[in-house]
């Protein structure tokens, strides 16, 4: 509302004197007279490392400013860490007797495939392999790929095995969807049989978890602020990391979930998280 005065002239002396004030609607930030205060195209949004549909797990978004740190944040060639889930077949056009699938079979495979993608790894270095240089980087840990996007597998490991059903942990760098898939397929090439990819699920982006992660159901203006505030705090702590050499390092600072995140719809910052009911909906049930 806008506050304007009423000036009447005297009636003796003539001058203006306010008698009043009139209250108008104030009309200046009205959607219809000045637009919306914030408009889609406002806000832009960068998706680093794309999923595909029927993927899932962690993304890494930048908005307005932040998109152009997607690239810098790229290069470094972090070590991303994913479950795959496999599904293994008899090749329909092999008719010959198939050897009993065990988990010690999967594993001598595994290890098999990692040692080859630890002699990749020192290729995408840019290192001579019979180099004092290639010694040390080897006494440190596994060599960091120096170009960005070289597709490398650091370690595969078997989580779980029941015929036919298999379970993978990944960590890798550079990869996509369809790389992924094609190490599962690869497993199965290698076992003399078949396999499909039937879970792939994004564990850990870099340095940042799921605990660091908002879900859908979080997704908010504030929860958003905070989360951005969250990740700064995480971004220069990665500073510290190793760009020549890939590290087995125990959990990270930040395996406690934030708790300034609020984990619902319409929960607010005055709700007592004790008394939450996350089962109840926050809009009222009429039948």
């Amino acid at each position: 509302m806008i506050s304007l005065p009423v000036v009447e002239p005297h009636s003796e002396s003539g001058a203006l004197v306010v008698v009043g004030r009139n209250e108008l609607a104030d009309y200046r930030y009205h959607p219809l007279v000045s637009g919306r205060s914030i408009r889609p195209e406002d806000v832009q949004m960068l998706d680093a490392l794309p999923l595909a549909t029927n993927s899932s797990g962690i993304c890494l978004f930048g908005i307005n400013d932040g998109c152009d740190l997607v690239a810098e944040l790229m290069a470094k060639s972090w070590t991303n860490v994913y479950r795959l889930d496999g599904l293994i077949k008899r090749p329909v056009e092999n008719h010959s007797e198939v050897t009993k699938l065990t988990r010690h079979r999967i594993e001598k495979v595994l290890s098999r495939m990692e040692s080859e993608f630890r002699g990749a790894s020192f290729r995408h270095a840019n290192v001579d392999l019979e180099s004092s240089e290639a010694f040390e980087l080897a006494r440190r840990g596994t060599p960091r790929a120096q170009l960005p996007g070289a597709q490398i597998v650091y370690s595969i490991d078997l989580n779980w095995f029941r015929s036919p059903r298999f379970s993978v942990t990944a960590q890798c760098s550079g990869e996509d969807d369809e790389m992924l898939r094609r190490l599962i397929e690869h497993i199965g090439s290698n076992l003399g049989l078949e396999s499909a990819t039937i879970r792939l699920q994004r564990q850990n982006f870099g340095p940042f978890g799921s605990e660091n992660a908002l879900l859908e159901k979080q997704i908010n203006l504030q929860n958003i602020v905070r989360n951005i505030q969250l990740n700064r705090g995480i971004l220069s702590s990665s500073a510290s990391i190793d760009k020549k050499v890939v590290t087995e390092c125990s959990e990270s600072e930040h395996s406690s979930k934030n708790s300034e995140i609020f984990d619902g719809f319409g929960l607010k910052e005055s709700t007592k998280l004790d008394d939450y009911d996350a089962m109840r909906p926050v809009w009222p049930r009429n039948y």
